[in-house]
């Protein structure tokens, strides 16, 4: 038209193309990418490292007790990389231990230590308080470091099968030591994607760790334990034409209705508090505990005995999600066996233990 303005076709024309390139193939690929087991986009990344963080947060404390020092894994670091650029950032010596995840996700993975890190591991969990790397990494050391990621990575299925509802088993770990980027094992071709992990071991260890995971398991992971998108979270395209005569359409507007706080709670009871009240939480009877060195646990047998901390008649601890909360002395009640509550731990004491 001669005044620069559209007429009618020239405006339908224009949405029609419009509503093409939305319906196009390549972008439904790119959509669709990480699903068929591409590289994962910047949002799957970080859900893989928050999923990893939780699942270490979950292996540490029974680290902890395999080594007698306090172990805590953090900051998850998720990276894309090729073979070839893990062969040249990889160049020096390292401990690499391969293992795998069955069912509700699978997929295989390497976990890589440093030298020096692996020796104070395995140097720990043969009983050497100080950590002092050994002269030699002798088979038995290099089982101590199987082991230890073997635990490590047993929690971490342990986790995810919680969090999917669904039963996640691991493959026996296998261990090699590598003195060069030639001799790495990686769990797959092409890309792969690169875990960093922060490790600290109750002043001895401050570093950091490795696991290089195939693209079938980290997209394993991300599938299932990302938020499932339901009907009115699935994006929609509309076209552009009905869209702008959706947004001129009346809204009707009416004040937002909230039922009076403080039906249905119970007296004495503030806030929300009362939603958590049927919460189940997992309650812990603890007759003792002790410590012992990987070579007296791999001697343990039938009619071994085993000597706890505590003396004959003295209470028990009760525990909650844990935490101990109360003492108590045992009882029979009919076939079973229950705990008289003697004691409720006070309220300096839990914060005392927890500092």
């Amino acid at each position: 038209m001669g005044d620069g303005s559209l007429s009618q076709d020239e405006i339908d024309a224009l949405l029609q193309g419009a509503d093409d390139m939305i319906s196009s193939p390549g972008l439904s690929a790119t959509m669709e990418s990480s699903q068929s087991g591409g590289a994962l986009s910047p949002v799957e990344r970080d859900t893989l490292a928050e999923s990893m963080d939780r699942a270490m947060g979950v292996a540490a404390p029974s680290l902890s007790a395999y080594l007698g020092k306090n172990v805590k894994i953090a900051n998850a670091m998720v990276e894309i990389k090729t073979a070839e650029a893990l062969r040249a950032e990889f160049n020096k010596q390292y401990i690499q231990v391969g293992m795998g995840f069955q069912g509700g996700i699978n997929g295989k993975s390497l976990i890589l230590f440093s030298m020096n890190d692996a020796e104070v591991i395995s140097s720990l969990m043969m009983g050497d308080e100080t950590g002092a790397p050994p002269a030699e990494l002798t088979e038995a050391h290099q089982s101590t470091i199987q082991e230890f990621v073997g635990q490590m990575l047993s929690s971490a299925a342990t986790q995810f099968a919680e969090r999917l509802g669904k039963p996640v088993n691991t493959s026996a770990p296998i261990l090699s030591v590598v003195n060069g980027p030639g001799e790495l094992k990686f769990p797959g071709a092409g890309e792969m994607a690169k875990i960093t992990f922060n490790v600290s071991i109750e002043g001895i260890v401050n570093s950091r760790f490795y696991q290089i995971m195939e693209m079938p398991l980290s997209s394993s992971i991300v599938k299932g334990l990302q938020p499932q998108m339901g009907p009115s979270m699935q994006p929609s395209y509309q076209p552009q034409q009905q869209m702008m005569q959706q947004g001129m359409q009346q809204v009707g507007i009416a004040p937002v209705k909230f039922p009076p706080l403080g039906e249905g709670i119970p007296s004495g009871v503030s806030g929300n508090i009362s939603l958590l009240l049927d919460v189940p939480m997992t309650l812990t009877v603890e007759l003792g505990r002790t410590r012992q060195l990987v070579k007296d646990i791999l001697g343990l047998g039938e009619g071994s005995i085993i000597e706890l901390d505590k003396l004959a008649g003295e209470p028990v601890d009760l525990l909650v999600n844990g935490k101990l909360i109360a003492r108590g002395e045992v009882v029979v009640i009919d076939e079973n066996f229950g705990v008289r509550v003697t004691d409720i731990v006070s309220k300096d004491e839990r914060l005392s233990k927890m500092t």
